[in-house]
């Protein structure tokens, strides 16, 4: 897998910015396959409480809604690693 040109995390793993108000999709970064691609937390992702881990207190879903197929993207506010 490959890493994001700007942070170096692996582009397959959520990211969180700006306390949490942004959050990686996997999918996406992946298929950008240069940088992680960010989406407004929660709003863009939700949250369930079947997935509360210890990593996860609030139980985020991994994908955006898009790639979880609930929701149409691009969404608007999507912004890329280096922009921040």
């Amino acid at each position: 897998m490959s890493n994001c040109r700007y942070c170096r995390n692996p582009l397959n793993e959520s990211q969180y910015r700006q306390n949490r108000e942004y959050k990686s999709c996997p999918k996406c970064s992946t298929e950008d396959g240069a940088e992680h691609v960010y989406y407004p937390y929660p709003a863009n992702f939700g949250t369930t409480p079947l997935r509360v881990t210890p990593n996860t207190p609030d139980g985020a879903q991994s994908y955006c809604t898009r790639c979880r197929g609930r929701d149409v993207g691009p969404f608007p506010g999507g912004r890329r690693c280096s922009d921040f």
